[in-house]
Order: C-alpha cells, then sequence, then structure tokens
C-alpha cells in the first residue's frame, strides 16, 4: 500500500513501539489518530513539533472500552475520513495487577481484555470501516516471540500472543476482498513495558539476549504495509536488526536469534515456585 494520503488508527500510540510507528506513518505523509489513556513526554514532544499536515491526533480511549473503540473510529471518520491502516498497539505485558499467579481480580482478566479483546474487536470495526469505504486495508497487530514459546511465570501473556498469531491466521482469505491482516511477533524490545510498566521482570532477561529498539520493529511493521510480499494471514518474526521471517503455521522451527524468548535463567519461574509453596502452607 502507499501511504501517501492515507489515514491510520493506531491503539498504544502514545509509547514504545507503536509511537515509533505513528511517527513513520507520518513520514510517509500519513495522518494518523493515537488511541491511549494518555500520552508520554516523547509523545507529546511529537505531536507538539509534528507538521500540521498530514495531521496526527490523539482520543483518549481505553481499550476495554468497546463503546470508546466504535468511538475512536467515528471521530477518525469525522476529522480525517475512513482509515486505512488499523494498528491494535496497546498491550499490557502481565503486570502484577492482572496477572494469573497474582490473581488479584475478581471478575475477568482486564490483561486478555487488552490484549485479547481489544484487538479482536478492533479487528471487527477495521474491516467494517474498509468495506465501507469500498477500498483497501491493512489491520497490523503486534504479537510477540512469546506466542511461540511457554514460560510457567508469564501464562497470560505467552497465551495472549499464541491467541493473536493463530486470530490473523484465520483472515488469510481476506486477500480476496484487497484487506490484509498481520502481525509482527518482536523478539525482547527496549520499550517501557519493560522498564517503566513491569521493571520487576528484568530479572529473567539473560546477559546473551539483545535487546531490539522500538524503531527497529516500527520498520519492519512499515515495510509489511508497503510491500504486497506480506500478505493477509502472515505473522512476522523479527528478532534481530533487519533479521525477519514468516511464521509459519505447521512444522515451523521456532524462535530464531539472541532476542528470541528464550532467558538464560529462570528468575521468574522461581518466584512461581516460591508462591506454590507458600499455598501449600510450607
Amino acid at each position: 500500500m502507499d501511504l501517501e494520503g492515507k489515514v491510520a488508527i493506531v491503539t498504544g500510540g502514545g509509547s514504545g513501539i507503536s509511537l515509533e510507528f505513528v511517527k513513520l506513518l507520518h513520514g510517509k505523509n500519513c495522518s494518523v489518530v493515537i488511541g491511549d489513556l494518555a500520552l508520554t513526554d516523547k509523545a507529546e514532544e511529537f505531536l507538539k513539533t509534528a507538521s500540521a499536515s498530514p495531521k496526527v491526533l490523539f482520543k483518549k480511549t481505553d481499550v476495554t472500552d468497546w463503546k470508546q473503540l466504535a468511538a475512536l473510529f467515528e471521530y477518525t471518520e469525522q476529522q480525517l475520513g475512513l482509515p486505512d491502516v488499523v494498528c491494535p498497539g496497546a498491550g499490557v505485558f502481565e503486570p502484577v495487577w492482572s496477572s494469573f499467579w497474582g490473581d488479584t481480580e475478581e471478575q475477568g482478566y482486564k490483561h486478555h481484555q487488552i490484549n485479547i479483546e481489544h484487538p479482536t474487536k478492533l479487528t471487527r470495526l477495521a474491516i467494517r470501516a474498509f468495506l465501507k469505504g469500498r477500498k483497501p486495508g491493512i489491520v497490523l497487530h503486534i504479537s510477540s516471540m512469546a506466542g511461540q514459546v511457554t514460560r510457567l511465570g508469564l501464562p497470560l501473556y505467552n497465551s495472549s500472543k499464541g491467541y493473536i498469531n493463530h486470530f490473523v491466521r484465520q483472515f488469510e482469505l481476506m486477500s480476496q476482498e484487497n484487506i490484509r491482516v498481520m502481525a509482527v511477533a518482536p523478539g525482547l524490545v527496549n520499550t517501557p513495558l519493560w522498564h517503566v510498566a513491569n521493571p520487576e521482570k528484568l530479572k529473567m532477561v539473560g546477559e546473551s539476549m539483545v535487546w531490539l529498539q522500538p524503531k527497529d520493529i516500527a520498520d519492519v511493521m512499515l515495510a509489511m504495509c508497503e510491500s504486497a510480499e506480506y500478505e493477509s494471514g502472515d505473522v512476522v518474526e523479527a528478532s534481530l536488526p533487519g533479521v525477519t521471517r514468516k511464521v509459519v503455521m505447521y512444522n515451523d522451527p521456532g524462535p530464531a536469534g539472541m532476542a528470541a524468548g528464550k532467558s538464560t535463567n529462570m528468575e521468574v519461574e522461581k518466584d512461581v515456585f516460591e508462591l506454590m509453596q507458600k499455598e501449600k502452607g510450607l
């Protein structure tokens, strides 16, 4: 897709990978609406310095509220027109307030509302908007290498990314409608998701593991939008800067590269086993 003059919606665009993707879209003369709870200082600074055309707009959005997701599309259409690209970029990393082992919630897992239900609903809203406009469209999810591997310490997060991978694959036939539903699956990325929101998880990162930068992933996402090489249903692993591969459904060899989701330690799992000992009363 030629992004010149197009319109995009990016949830979670206030920080991390999604913010870098917003910047690249803007650089391609694509207008963007960011749907997020708030903007980071970096995002606010970008909005201040971004050119007036194409536009970058912010609409406060709680992605767990489907009415607010629908309102995000209504706002975009009113301000810029129907979207051409939709990125469900908002996500969480099994935080202490919504985790399997922490088990603090009484009615549902907020984690899955953000990581599973929000991207699912956003995809439906996006497809409806593309069909209404009778034009090609792209839904680009942010998955993770974690969706291909297991960790006892992060069952909600890894399973949510496994869901995204398999969800995206359901849409292989959407190319018949000139709609592509795809996902990028990064390795270890240096974002606030680690250092600000979940610093306690840094102990699971092995010394030999290589941090990718958010822009490394945003570059892959931009290529996925622009190149017909990437088709509906594709899950594209980004293991190292400039290193990508398509993750296939059957007989896939698994994650590659030093940014893959295997750590050299089991520190998070040690915490789980300590918790289970306490629950045994030991």
